[in-house]
């Protein structure tokens, strides 16, 4: 098969070379699209290994994206994050598919490495992510946590991306806090309201979601922690609805 690589990135030079290296043998169309505010040499980086650069100004995840997707030419497409790479044996997988699928998607594995541990259960990535799709038959939607949609089947491939998670808590906290930021505009923009209810009910079944039915304890501390800093995580965002929600009601 014959396909193209996609990346987004912002400030992202301390792993974009480990993650286009791994792409290196798949393909000669890499495009890497950088968001406008990088301030790094994301974008040296990236055309030292011959791949295409555009800045974009960032909107949403699937916005850049699916624009991503409309600038290179060939309609497979691999996208990865820039903290992201392709084993070896993904690599292979990719190359050896025929060009002619009846499948406009295929789920890869993600195997998540947080505070420099593989996350095996806490319900991060169970059943892979949609990242080879066709462009002509799938199209990315969502702005937090954005997938692939496709009206076709999709299949699975068995072989891993690696993806090099949140190094530190910090590094955690400042995502999460940008990630509850957009989830709450989306909330607001669906019409949905801030409840009692849903602010301590849903917080605590993601805990128990995440720690117990999808065994985060098998993680040790790293589950148990991960699982409580999602619980965070909830409640800023019915916070941030609440906020909203109240501001505009006040005005």
């Amino acid at each position: 098969m014959e396909v193209a690589v996609v990346v987004i990135a912002k400030d992202a030079q301390a792993t974009l070379s480990k993650c286009l290296t791994s792409v290196a043998s798949l393909t000669d169309e890499v495009l890497v699209v950088v968001d406008d505010r990088s301030t790094d040499d994301t974008d040296r980086i990236a055309k030292d290994f011959g791949a295409r650069v555009v800045f974009n100004k960032f909107t949403d995840f699937s916005s850049q994206r699916n624009f991503a997707a409309s600038l290179v030419s060939r309609r497979w497409i691999f996208s990865l994050d820039a903290d992201e790479v392709a084993t070896p044996e993904l690599v292979t997988a990719i190359k050896s598919l025929p060009e002619n699928q009846l499948y406009a998607a295929f789920s890869i594995p993600r195997k998540n490495i947080i505070f420099k541990k593989i996350i095996n259960y806490t319900n991060w990535d169970p059943n892979g992510l949609i990242r080879l799709y066709d462009e002509t038959r799938a199209s990315w939607q969502g702005l937090v946590h954005e997938s692939i949609v496709t009206d076709s089947a999709v299949e699975k491939l068995y072989d891993p991306i690696i993806h090099y998670n949140y190094q530190t808590v910090e590094q955690f906290m400042q995502k999460q806090n940008d990630y509850s930021t957009k989830q709450a505009e989306e909330i607001i923009a669906q019409k949905s309201d801030f409840s009692l209810i849903k602010f301590v009910l849903l917080p605590l079944v993601d805990f128990l979601r995440r720690y117990v039915l999808h065994t985060g304890f098998l993680d040790g501390w790293h589950g148990f922690f991960l699982s409580y800093l999602m619980v965070i995580y909830h409640l800023s965002v019915w916070i941030k609805v609440w906020q909203k929600k109240s501001l505009s009601s006040s005005s």
